[in-house]
């Protein structure tokens, strides 16, 4: 039978000729003959098709021991084998399109802050919100913006990662709109983050929405010194223009880099819904 050089090999083959002394180091598949003078690899036309089963294989996502593996079995054995891949496979979709759902809802974020910071830090301001998609729990105990709610957070965070999701860079709080005299009065009820998935069956208790409308809304550098300052702001205006009326205000905070150093670092957004006969 007719020797091949490695050249006409690589070129038949559509490979390297670097891929094919790599199979030959690695054992995965040798040249049929070797010159002792010159040290040139011959092939036969027969490894042309083992060849291109390595290279399907490979292009399947078959690492090189799962491939060495899979080229001794047969029948049934060699059918569960792949079926096995196949399930991979689909776990491994799934975690990517996890990752993009992610990456997505931060690009998301990062804009949403962007329609922040177009507005005047420490004044009030009315923006439209659309509807946002939170996983939220209650606060098993008392919680203030004094506090360092870092505990209750990975709390969150924990519930998530158990249920084949991450919480993002942005958390939040809730808790009801009130004449507040003090950091110390104000006890948030919910402890809530952002998500942009629905694959959350587990955790539909805790789904929630913060609903699309208008809000009433200030910003500002966190500050435990200036917190209660903003918040009368925001009370006062919000008082002013809807007497008769309660709410619930939203504390968001978002990182405005990844660079973070502390939590001065911390845009707050403190938002609270308007009225719709008011929009």
């Amino acid at each position: 039978m007719k020797r091949i050089s490695i050249g006409e090999m690589a070129k038949i083959c559509n490979v390297s000729i670097q891929t094919l002394r790599y199979y030959d180091k690695i054992n995965l598949i040798k040249p049929a003959a070797r010159n002792p003078e010159n040290n040139y690899r011959y092939y036969l036309i027969s490894q042309v098709f083992q060849i291109n089963i390595i290279k399907y294989l490979q292009y399947s996502g078959l690492s090189i021991e799962e491939i060495r593996k899979s080229l001794d079995l047969t029948g049934n054995d060699l059918a569960d084998f792949l079926h096995q891949q196949s399930l991979e496979i689909d776990d491994q979709i799934r975690r990517l399109q996890r990752s993009q759902q992610l990456i997505n809802g931060q690009i998301e974020q990062l804009s949403d802050l962007n329609e922040i910071q177009k507005h005047p830090l420490g004044k009030v301001y009315q923006r439209h919100i659309e509807q946002q998609s939170i996983i939220q729990i209650p606060a098993q105990q008392t919680i203030t913006p004094m506090d360092y709610p870092d505990k209750e957070t990975s709390e969150l965070d924990e519930l998530l990662i158990k249920n084949g999701t991450i919480g993002n860079l942005q958390y939040g709080f809730s808790y009801p709109l009130k004449n507040y005299q003090s950091l110390n009065e104000i006890h948030y009820t919910q402890i809530l983050t952002q998500v942009f998935t629905t694959d959350i069956s587990e955790l539909k208790s805790h789904l929630e929405m913060i609903p699309d409308g208008d809000y009433l809304c200030i910003a500002f550098y966190w500050s435990r010194e200036k917190y209660l300052n903003y918040y009368q702001k925001l009370k006062r205006e919000f008082t002013q223009k809807h007497p008769n009326n309660i709410g619930t205000v939203y504390e968001i905070s978002s990182v405005d880099r990844y660079g973070y150093r502390g939590e001065n670092d911390f845009i707050c957004e403190l938002r609270v819904m308007v009225p719709p006969k008011f929009h």
